[in-house]
């Protein structure tokens, strides 16, 4: 079996695995153990932050994908790598330090 096929197929089988596992959760483990508002509010939350990530990541994966492989030295990998860790996290501290001071607007 050729090295595409054999990591084909093992892409597949874990794809197959995770979703089998979210479909568990969901359809049996959720409805048993949560109560129907829990329920809601995990589905929310779930929902709700596959929306945020694309936005919270700020494209930076994408970014590394592209531009890692054409830096030549090590210097300059570093400085992208460091760049693709740090920019999230201030984004993510930004974007939490304006709704922790305006908690009270939202929840109104």
């Amino acid at each position: 079996m050729g090295i595409i096929l054999k990591q084909s197929a093992k892409n597949l089988f874990t794809t197959y695995l995770g979703f089998g596992i979210g479909a568990i959760n969901t359809l049996f483990l959720y409805t048993n153990f949560l109560e129907q508002e829990y329920y809601g509010l995990v589905s929310f939350l779930l929902s709700a932050a596959n929306l945020l990530w694309p936005l919270m990541a700020f494209g930076v994966h994408n970014t590394l994908v592209k531009f890692y492989s054409s830096y030549d030295s090590k210097t300059e990998k570093d400085r992208l790598l460091s760049m693709v860790l740090f920019l999230p996290l201030l984004l993510a501290l930004f974007l939490g330090s304006i709704g922790l001071l305006s908690y009270d607007l939202i929840l109104g």
